[in-house]
């Protein structure tokens, strides 16, 4: 029994040791990448524009039209993802235009819509590769609307909040115009702060090292043509019916043109008088 108990006993002594070296190892990696943020040893020279060291952040913008929407988004998508890009949008829609129905035959119509489709793309690219990216998207387009490239230079932002975190704070102590609880609210602001800095270089360093790529892409109008039920055909009553409503309709009409001369018998009747006396005087002349 003691055996069969060691025997289990030193595996989960092992394990449980492994798992406490890769979260002490995780959290070591945490706290570099987050110290990374402050730092303001450079290996290049500052001072010159294009100077490896300083935060550069790049970005571009292109509109164009393709043959096929479909197949320019999925080599976009394929070509970041090789590059160990991201993409954190990829969108394909139609845009619909006008739609038309056509007799086609007794009991079925032609339906015609015209449809654009689309795409909307934002891509994280490694910003060594933006060029390249671009210059395929451009390279296939049949039509450019514009094409927009950014460089912005973050190097001032980084260093002032670098700076700023590095500074050793002054020490504050309690006195008649400050409590305790005044330096400690003052202290919690004080290191949040701090965190907003760290967390905006961190931010700036991200897209130094990955450019943001905005992609919209469209291709000529289409159509889309089916063969549809013809809705009159399809509620149309049987010959039988229909012949029986038309005999109906039919002494309806009857009906009525016999009630509309029963209406008019005052007028009848005025005219009958008319002709009688018309007789009689002609009679009396004669």
């Amino acid at each position: 029994m003691r055996s069969l108990f060691y025997y289990l006993a030193v595996p989960a002594i092992l394990l449980s040791a492994c798992q406490s070296g890769a979260v002490n190892e995780t959290a070591q990696t945490t706290t570099a990448y987050a110290e990374a943020a402050d730092s303001i040893a450079f290996p290049n020279d500052m001072a010159l524009l294009h100077s490896p060291s300083r935060k550069r952040v790049r970005s571009a913008d292109v509109r164009c039209r393709v043959n096929n929407v479909l197949q320019a988004t999925s080599l976009l998508e394929h070509t970041v993802s090789g590059m160990n890009g991201m993409i954190v949008e990829s969108s394909i829609r139609n845009e619909y235009g006008a739609t038309r129905d056509m007799p086609y035959t007794r009991d079925s119509l032609k339906r015609v819509r015209l449809y654009t489709p689309t795409a909307s793309l934002t891509l994280r690219i490694p910003v060594s590769g933006l060029d390249s990216v671009v210059h395929l998207l451009t390279g296939t387009a049949a039509f450019i609307e514009y094409r927009t490239l950014r460089e912005q230079d973050k190097t001032l932002d980084y260093l002032s909040n670098a700076l700023r975190n590095n500074e050793t704070p002054a020490t504050v102590k309690p006195d008649k115009k400050n409590t305790a609880l005044d330096i400690a609210t003052y202290e919690d602001i004080r290191k949040d702060r701090k965190i907003d800095r760290q967390i905006a270089n961190l931010g700036i360093q991200d897209d130094t090292h990955y450019a943001t790529f905005s992609v919209e892409l469209f291709q000529p109008a289409a159509a889309d043509v089916v063969t549809i039920v013809h809705p009159g055909q399809i509620i149309r009553p049987a010959f039988g019916k229909e012949f029986s409503s038309a005999l109906l309709n039919g002494l309806d009409v009857c009906r009525s043109i016999l009630l509309f001369f029963v209406r008019l018998w005052p007028f009848l009747l005025l005219l009958l008088a008319g002709w009688i006396g018309y007789k009689k005087l002609k009679n009396l002349r004669f």
